[in-house]
């Protein structure tokens, strides 16, 4: 008797199919990756990725975000757009309303001192000079998600954090890093503080001194392509909308040789392409020497390339020096992704790459195109504001500081009078909102008692710290910067500060454009999400859920 063949129904084949597909994908999101490494790139707005995107080769950020999730609405949602700030909001996943960095310097009432947000002065360099300051993460006011792996794993994990800036090693880092890295110009090498460690790691001072530095400030910093064939989406070389090196020159070439003679340290190298190439050589090196990914916990580090900042005071966000840097980051964002491939593989390692916050355009530079733009002088502000209270209530020294747009009164005064502090909010308010390049001046207590959902006055609200914050916020208008003292300062709540690129590479990663609004408080529980680990504990942020293939 000849025996019937059975075929199994089409339906039934595909529900194997999508069944043995999804149970496959399940253990592959199982497998956490073995390394995370957090790119960021100081002062890139977003735009700078769409007009340099043609000149930018093949393998670099092309390759991560053609083959990666790319999030191309991504935004800092707060008004206070500064390094400390940025580098907080993204591992906290939260805003600077929860995390206490409100800026990269307050003013502290109880002290009667100015407070850097990564200072402290507890602890003491490594090796290093007191001059330089010292540096901790003891201001962040809630978790990371460093943080967080370290307590999950049982210490098992490696949290690292490496960048020119001490600022955003240490914030980068979080509260429980096992190391900080950062640049020490006065010899060029890399340095920890004894927050971390009482010494630094053999690894470290072999490291420093192969005099990688030493060959970096040989170099000539000439364009790498023709000025007159290349380069069309940014001004003139010799553009009068730049400071450059002072008392030197603003065109190409740099002789760095001169200008590390001329100063008697390295300070310059962070002003240059060759800053975020040493970071980038120190970060592989970090990796190889702490075994970063070689285990099953998973390991962390933050790598910042901040020449991107350094420079962008100096030559502005249009200057060819600017769209040079980017071109060669992009070669060192090649060589690190290539490094990682060889290393552990890329689907062992999970890359984001995003900014601690945008840039403003050159306000003379918007000013010779007929925008609104200008520099806002704040001491000159406080001083009339002073000359008007005292002649409202009584002659005194009603402000006590002006730091990041933010007014701080003499509380001592107010007590000693009795005046209203609400009224006095107001009254100063009312007047700072009638100067030139003002929009609007929020008062504290105003802040205090009312919820905004949107706009202006959220981002303000998500920057304002009662415990840290000063008694009136400034808010500029487009296009306006503050100056403070000497120093220009950027950094608002405006597309240009708050836009900035976020990508997702390697480990499970799908190819995947995502066009609806993102925050950079979304990054850390992301990653807490993949990780299987609790997200920080002041996060606001929501994983983004589509980037996992």
């Amino acid at each position: 008797m000849q025996k019937i063949k059975i075929l199994p129904s089409i339906g039934l084949i595909l529900i194997l199919f999508i069944s043995l597909n999804s149970a496959r994908s399940q253990n592959q999101f199982n497998k956490p990756p073995k390394l995370v490494v957090g790119i960021v790139i100081e002062e890139m707005r977003y735009e700078m990725l769409l007009r340099y995107w043609d000149s930018f080769g093949e393998n670099g950020f092309k390759k991560i975000i053609n083959q990666g999730a790319f999030c191309t609405q991504t935004y800092h949602n707060y008004l206070i757009t500064q390094n400390g700030v940025g580098q907080a909001s993204i591992v906290t996943g939260t805003y600077p309303s929860y995390h206490g960095i409100i800026a990269d310097s307050w003013y502290n009432r109880l002290t009667d001192m100015t407070v850097g947000c990564a200072d402290d002065s507890k602890f003491n360099l490594i090796n290093g000079e007191l001059s330089m300051g010292n540096y901790t993460p003891s201001n962040i006011m809630s978790s990371t998600v460093g943080d967080e792996m370290k307590l999950a794993m049982n210490d098992s994990s490696k949290v690292i954090s490496v960048s020119l800036n001490p600022v955003s090693a240490v914030i980068a880092g979080g509260r429980l890093a096992d190391y900080a890295f950062w640049f020490n110009h006065h010899d060029g090498g890399w340095i920890t503080g004894t927050y971390y460690s009482d010494s630094l790691p053999l690894w470290v001072r072999d490291f420093n001194s192969k005099g990688f530095q030493e060959v970096y400030m040989k170099k000539n910093w000439a364009s790498m392509y023709s000025l007159n064939d290349n380069y069309k989406y940014s001004l003139p070389d010799d553009s009068d909308f730049e400071i450059g090196f002072r008392n030197y020159r603003y065109t190409f070439p740099y002789d760095l040789s001169y200008l590390r003679n001329r100063s008697g340290n390295y300070k310059y190298l962070k002003f240059t392409p060759f800053g975020n190439t040493y970071t980038k050589d120190f970060a592989i090196s970090t990796i190889v020497n702490e075994d970063l990914g070689k285990d099953d916990f998973t390991d962390f580090i933050s790598v910042s390339f901040a020449a991107t900042n350094y420079s962008g005071e100096l030559f502005g966000p249009r200057s060819v020096e600017m769209e040079d840097l980017f071109l060669r980051l992009d070669k060192d964002i090649e060589h690190l992704i290539s490094f990682l491939d060889d290393e552990l593989g890329l689907e062992n390692v999970l890359v984001y790459v995003t900014s601690d916050r945008g840039i403003s355009d050159v306000p003379e530079y918007l000013i010779s195109k007929k925008q609104n733009a200008g520099v806002f002088e704040g001491d000159k502000a406080i001083t009339l504001l002073n000359s008007y209270l005292s002649i409202l209530y009584e002659d005194g020294d009603w402000v006590k500081s002006l730091y990041s747009r933010q007014v701080y009164f003499n509380q001592s005064l107010i007590d000693q009078t009795g005046v209203d502090l609400s009224e006095l909010q107001q009254k100063a308010a009312d007047f700072l909102v009638q100067f030139k390049g003002v929009a609007n001046a929020f008062p504290a207590h105003v802040l205090n008692a009312t919820d905004f959902e949107s706009g202006i006055n959220q981002k303000i609200q998500n920057s304002y710290h009662q415990k840290r914050s000063g008694d009136v916020i400034i808010n500029l208008e487009p296009g306006w910067i503050e100056k403070d003292g000497h120093v220009t300062k950027s950094g608002s709540g405006y597309e240009y500060d708050t836009h900035v690129p976020l990508i997702w590479y390697g480990w499970n990663i799908k190819s995947l454009r995502i066009d609806r609004r993102t925050e950079i408080v979304d990054i850390a529980p992301t990653l807490s999400w993949i990780l299987k680990i609790t997200a920080p504990n002041a996060s606001v942020g929501k994983p983004i859920y589509e980037i996992i293939d």
